[in-house]
């Protein structure tokens, strides 16, 4: 009789334990985002195909924001987000994703954001790479706050040529070639200048050309 009660005792201590792990919270599972810390406030990158930036503004509680590269805590992440973070979060992403952000060394994060915000744009980042940084770094070249849907909008109703205007670029072929021979990974300070020696060039090119002869010609 002691024995049973036992048993049955037992058995019921082990139908509890299991009923108590059933209904245990499961941790969420977490994809490989991209994560760092600015200011120890945590900052994120949400995974493909909902792309988002997110801050945490409190425990395990995020709220999306629009990322702006000028900021300290973008370049933060631009720094600090490692090779192996990147190869992680790559893998969930389409392949031409990859094959845009591996182009960069030090602005993987500007193409990201590029990509992400203005999805119209896509087929011109794969063809010429450097127009990816251009872009993400718009509002330091237009010198106002970061205005992703416009641009985007801009090409959906256009072509490239009017991104380059946009841009405060000449929007002519040869300017594009120029760009394309640009090193991806040109610090962003620099494209202000770059740009002000673009217009140098196309204005040189529009310039009209006296004729040689006419000084002979006015001799004879």
């Amino acid at each position: 009789m002691n024995f049973t009660t036992r048993r049955r005792s037992s058995s019921s201590r082990s139908s509890q334990n299991r009923r108590r792990a059933s209904n245990a919270p499961v941790p969420p599972r977490h994809g490989p985002e991209l994560l760092w810390y600015h200011h120890g406030v945590g900052h994120r990158v949400t995974m493909w195909p909902e792309v988002a930036f997110e801050k945490e503004i409190a425990p395990g509680l995020w709220r999306p924001y629009t990322p702006d590269p000028r900021s300290d805590s973008f370049c933060n992440g631009a720094v600090s987000l490692t090779k192996r973070q990147w190869n992680a979060y790559l893998e969930f992403c389409p392949s031409e994703w990859g094959q845009l952000v591996e182009r960069f060394s030090f602005h993987r994060l500007h193409a990201l954001a590029a990509l992400a915000y203005t999805p119209a744009l896509t087929e011109d980042f794969l063809e010429n790479p450097v127009i990816a940084l251009l872009v993400a770094a718009h509002a330091d070249l237009r010198e106002s706050l970061p205005e992703w849907a416009e641009l985007n909008a801009v090409r959906e109703r256009g072509t490239m040529f009017a991104v380059l205007e946009w841009l405060g670029f000449p929007s002519t072929r040869a300017c594009l070639d120029h760009l394309d021979r640009l090193d991806p990974d040109l610090p962003v300070r620099d494209l202000t200048r770059v740009r002000a020696i673009l217009w140098q060039h196309h204005e040189a090119a529009a310039r009209p050309v006296a004729p040689a002869s006419q000084g002979h010609a006015l001799a004879a």
